[in-house]
């Protein structure tokens, strides 16, 4: 199948503007939360994760906890599945967008979806 420049030439445009309403989105989208102090992580729809040593994680921005094992819970996060390895895991303090996770931590990977 052949396209003609034409055709090339109105992909190629609508894929521009395309990227232009996105950047545009996302830049009022951080004023948006930089002007009523809220984290990006809840306007835009996407996960924080962080690490202290191998003991504790905070997940910011989760949608549901998938599995949850001793040694194993699995996060469905906004944009990413995310998993914890480890060794007496416990969800110590979780909210309607956060959660902490405490015990000993051997791993830490998440995939993208």
């Amino acid at each position: 199948m052949k396209i003609s420049k034409t055709e090339k030439k109105k992909w190629y445009k609508s894929i521009i503007k395309d990227i232009n309403s996105k950047n545009k989105t996302s830049k009022l989208l951080d004023t948006f939360s930089e002007f009523f102090e809220i984290p990006k992580e809840l306007v835009t729809n996407s996960t924080k994760i962080t690490v202290i040593e191998n003991r504790r994680v905070l997940i910011e921005g989760y949608k549901q906890i998938m599995d949850y094992y001793d040694n194993y819970i699995k996060i469905k996060a906004f944009n990413t599945d995310i998993v914890v390895d480890g060794k007496d895991l416990d969800i110590k303090e979780i909210t309607d967008s956060d959660l902490i996770i405490q015990g000993e931590i051997y791993s830490l990977n998440y995939k993208g979806v």
